[in-house]
């Protein structure tokens, strides 16, 4: 069936959807830095939403938090990695 969720057989309970960010296109911009825009699943808009504290989602706010969390992943900061 097109479009139904996965359940699983043991519990009969819907899986969650881990959060996820889906990059659409990258830019490469004149002063060396680059644009990208992306897409977040709904579970990562949750996520933001409780690891910012915030109300509502924004793409500003969007923008800095996976901003934050590609540094923090090429530092190899708080536990995150870029695999």
């Amino acid at each position: 069936m097109q479009g139904a969720l996965p359940w699983t057989c043991s519990n009969l309970t819907m899986k969650e959807e881990l959060p996820s960010i889906r990059v659409i296109e990258i830019k490469e911009n004149d002063d060396d830095t680059c644009t990208i825009d992306i897409e977040t699943s709904d579970s990562f808009d949750e996520w933001y939403l409780q690891e910012t504290g915030k109300k509502r989602v924004t793409k500003r706010g969007i923008s800095n938090f996976v901003r934050d969390l590609l540094m923090k992943a090429y530092n190899k900061e708080f536990g995150y990695d870029i695999e």
